[in-house]
């Protein structure tokens, strides 16, 4: 577990890095956002495999989990590669459904495991997982109602800073004779918890800071910026496909050609 905690850390720094590096416009950013989604994907997908080995006991919630995880961070790394696939953002929402599912069954077991036991800290550790439920579910609306993802961004924000600034004014906890914090406890449930409320709580700053104009948008300069424009529309629902064709794919195709023909007069 410890080692597959030191990769997340190492993916979520050159996530970082490739999210700056493509915001001050260098090609090489989305590259390395691309690979990061892409090992992330391998990895998540290594442990699904792991959990089907005959030393582990079944457990259905986490090969989901797994499955999940992997399927969103494919469907990412398609997405940093301008690839678009049928029902894509129905897969993305389904994915996110399924994990907030999950994150909402834990939340309510570590919630009755710890309420007996110390109420005011039960309470918080809903909190923490209600944050991370609220981020899935904001996940989910992002092809559907952008507005709605905005809001539900904001709360799980709240959220997951509140429970923050809690945990840190009132220290230690005492919880069946043993001083505790929540975040220590929360690491023993050896869950991914940290890992996605970390990127979630990234995604969010960026989509807020960009949104506003404080951070510019993330950078790349394969195709003009009105082939972007027209996969966000498709994306956000806005747009429907004529004869099973998006109208971002015949500007890719068009784009192409012209591409093909320029080269072709410069080699003649």
């Amino acid at each position: 577990m410890k080692s597959y905690n030191t990769i997340y850390y190492l993916l979520t720094v050159m996530l970082i890095l490739g999210g700056f590096a493509s915001m001050a416009q260098n090609d090489y950013g989305m590259l390395i956002l691309s690979v990061v989604s892409i090992a992330f994907a391998l990895i998540f997908l290594v442990q699904l495999i792991r959990t089907f080995s005959s030393g582990m006991v079944t457990d259905p919630p986490l090969r989901l989990e797994f499955f999940a995880l992997f399927l969103l961070a494919t469907l990412f790394a398609l997405k940093s590669f301008q690839l678009y696939i049928p029902l894509m953002e129905w897969f993305f929402a389904c994915a996110a459904l399924a994990l907030a599912f999950i994150y909402f069954n834990r939340m309510i077991l570590h919630y009755r495991q710890y309420d007996t036991k110390n109420p005011i800290f039960a309470i918080l550790l809903a909190v923490f997982y209600l944050a991370i439920v609220v981020f899935f579910l904001a996940m989910a609306m992002i092809s559907f109602n952008f507005g709605l993802v905005k809001i539900a961004g904001g709360i799980a924000l709240i959220l997951i800073f509140g429970a923050l600034l809690f945990s840190l004014f009132n220290g230690n906890f005492l919880v069946t004779g043993e001083k505790t914090t929540s975040v220590k406890t929360i690491a023993g449930f050896r869950d991914r918890y940290f890992l996605l409320i970390s990127l979630f709580i990234l995604f969010a700053i960026y989509i807020g800071f960009s949104g506003s104009g404080v951070l510019p948008k993330l950078y790349s300069d394969k195709y003009p910026q009105a082939y972007y424009q027209l996969i966000n529309q498709a994306e956000s629902g806005k747009e429907k496909p004529v004869d099973g064709r998006f109208e971002y794919e015949t500007f890719r195709k068009n784009y192409e050609q012209l591409l093909e023909k320029n080269l072709k007069k410069e080699a003649e």
